[in-house]
């Protein structure tokens, strides 16, 4: 991971209040989203934009299904 990648990773880690458990699960989440062909498109190797990892914290910590029940 680039440092403008680790500085964008602990930046949504801290702006969605992670415990330094949820940011190694998360850090491992985004891995396994790249694997299975789901990567950001910052760039080939599938890196996230911050928009993109915004929405990847979202679905990660289960906040995406809330703000959808608040919706209707």
């Amino acid at each position: 991971m680039s440092k403008s990648n680790i500085k964008q990773f602990n930046e949504i880690a801290q702006a969605f209040k992670m415990t330094s458990e949820e940011r190694k699960d998360f850090g491992n989440f985004l891995e396994e989203e790249k694997a299975a062909g789901y990567g950001g498109t910052k760039n080939e190797r599938g890196d996230f934009t911050y928009q993109e990892l915004q929405k990847k914290a979202r679905e990660f910590l289960g906040l995406e299904l809330e703000e959808e029940n608040f919706e209707d």
